[in-house]
């Protein structure tokens, strides 16, 4: 190894340097001071909306234009990380289902955690499991230490270079050291004297106190984002340096499990699972004669189970993973037998997976849709597809690359849900049902987001008379109370299923044979079918 080689190992294992600046430091921090009054603009008692999206938007674009201005080439291909961070957070605008709006925020923030990370480096396809936890953890700390040293390069070129800048850091500092003594004393004082705290409160009352601590809330809000966005722009600029990835010359942990204990754990669990399958054959796929002999019903036993049989498939892939990274394998015979024995539990899995999906599918045919069983429905496919990649990579001796297709494969169930509208699809299932067996749980229906409005407003133009009813109550509860929330939202808080559901709300003339109001501290609503009732027995926001 050279010298230059010892060098740059030496380097990339030192602390990092916080005390390192980009080149053009004001215009750097100029952008993120506009980044910073955009959150505030945005996002300042604002509930989650077109906020979100036009907020990524502008981070992404404020990240090419400092990157443009430092002469910083983006790495190659993880400038396209750009294009499912836009989509996710458009999403978190389009959806109000709760655990698609969750995943899509968080996405969101990893997705710009990890551009961060890689924006230089690239060889994002090359990131094993603590390489992605690196990437999403460190930068949001990063942006922590990392604003100061351009900060304070950015004033001292603004001041000018002949003693300006520590002339103005000293006032400023003055000034937030005597805030809070006056204050202090200004108490004191005013509560010794009574006409000296007459004239204190006059002072107070013609100062607007509560607007005033409205404009200081919101210029913190705007110095503590402008300073987290410039340490963000910051970490992403300077160069890291050589950066190792984490075992990929050789494991961080060398395979401590012998062949013959590994050979000992997949040989049981590869018996307990054929015994299991042969009975998913003989029963759950054999008929329902088999079962009635046995003395189940078919309905008891198919109905049951699809959750715990999902848990052992991912329990089972985890297994796998774990004794393929941590156990030894010598030989080529040894490695020809646990791939033989893995081979045989994922395909194993696989019909466990086929099993959770036929009880998944008759135990919403008995009792309907809900969004546990929807996100179920949605996970079973995608966990499937990583058995199968990670047999594939097993035999080619490669499980490094199941991470970065682990990753893409969560973002690809995100995207799932997001795509599907999770809500929606559970109405229209359920009328699906309804149209077969003529029973729905329509409570549960209602308690869904506005994702749903658009099916349950079709729903209500051809449900039997009594169901038409309860139903058109609650619609209209829904949009008396989403209404009286609208008037107090500005244009940031603009979402787009809230708007769709409050036109086809506003369209169905039904609902104006429905009274609701907003007595005692409760919405109650009376119209046709329905007697004065509360409101929240169908709808709560």
């Amino acid at each position: 190894m050279t010298e230059t080689d010892n060098q740059l190992n030496i380097e990339s294992k030192e602390t990092p340097d916080f005390s390192r600046k980009v080149k053009r430091a004001l215009e750097v921090t100029s952008i993120a001071f506009l980044l910073g009054l955009g959150v505030e603009i945005l996002f300042y008692s604002h509930p989650l909306g077109i906020n979100f999206p036009i907020w990524a938007a502008l981070t992404a674009v404020a990240l090419f234009i400092t990157a443009r201005l430092e002469g910083v080439q983006p790495s190659r291909w993880e400038w396209l990380l750009v294009i499912p961070i836009l989509f996710l957070s458009g999403m978190a605008a389009m959806r109000l289902e709760p655990l698609t709006v969750f995943l899509s925020v968080v996405g969101t923030w990893m997705l710009f955690a990890l551009w961060v990370w890689v924006f230089r480096t690239g060889r994002l396809i090359n990131f094993g499991w603590l390489d992605f936890a690196i990437a999403v953890i460190v930068p949001p700390l990063e942006a922590l230490f990392r604003p100061w040293a351009t900060m304070t390069e950015a004033w001292r070129r603004a001041a000018g270079e002949r003693g300006g800048g520590s002339r103005g850091w000293a006032i400023l500092r003055g000034v937030l050291l005597a805030l809070p003594v006056l204050a202090i004393f200004t108490a004191l004082l005013a509560a010794a004297d009574l006409v000296f705290g007459d004239l204190v409160e006059e002072a107070l009352r013609w100062l607007n106190i509560e607007k005033l601590l409205e404009w200081v809330g919101r210029g913190v809000v705007i110095v503590l984002s402008a300073i987290f966005m410039l340490g963000a722009l910051v970490a992403a600029l300077l160069d890291p340096g050589k950066r190792t990835l984490q075992g990929e010359d050789k494991p961080l942990l060398k395979p401590f499990v012998g062949f013959l204990e590994s050979m000992i754990v997949l040989g049981a669990v590869d018996l307990l699972f054929a015994l299991f399958v042969v009975v998913q054959f003989r029963y759950l796929f054999g008929g329902e004669a088999n079962i009635t002999a046995a003395g189940y019903t078919y309905a008891d036993y198919a109905r049951n189970g699809f959750g715990e049989l999902v848990w052992v498939a991912f329990l089972g892939m985890g297994l796998i993973m774990a004794l393929g990274y941590f156990g030894k394998r010598g030989e080529s015979r040894q490695r020809s037998w646990f791939n033989g024995l893995s081979t045989g539990l994922v395909v194993m899995l696989g019909v466990i997976l086929v099993s959770a999906w036929q009880r998944l599918l008759l135990y919403e045919g008995a009792y309907g849709f809900t969004e546990l069983r929807t996100y179920t429905h949605v996970f079973i496919p995608w966990l499937a597809l990583h058995l199968v990649v990670f047999l594939i990579l097993l035999f080619r001796g490669n499980l490094r690359r199941f991470a970065p297709f682990a990753a893409l494969g969560t973002l690809g169930f995100v995207v799932t849900l997001n795509l599907l509208n999770v809500d929606a699809f559970i109405v229209r299932q359920n009328v699906k049902r309804f149209e077969q067996t003529g029973e729905i749980d329509l409570v549960y229906l209602q308690y869904l987001s506005d994702d749903a409005v658009p099916g349950l407003v079709e729903f209500a133009q051809v449900a039997p008379e009594g169901m038409r009813e309860e139903l058109l109550a609650s619609l209209a509860c829904r949009r008396a109370m989403q209404g009286d929330r609208q008037e107090d939202l500005d244009w940031p808080s603009w979402h787009a299923s809230h708007k769709r559901a409050m036109t086809l709300l506003d369209e169905l003339a039904a609902l104006d044979a429905y009274t609701v109001e907003f007595e005692d501290w409760n919405w109650m609503v009376s119209g046709p079918g329905v007697e004065k009732d509360y409101c929240d027995y169908w709808y709560w926001d």
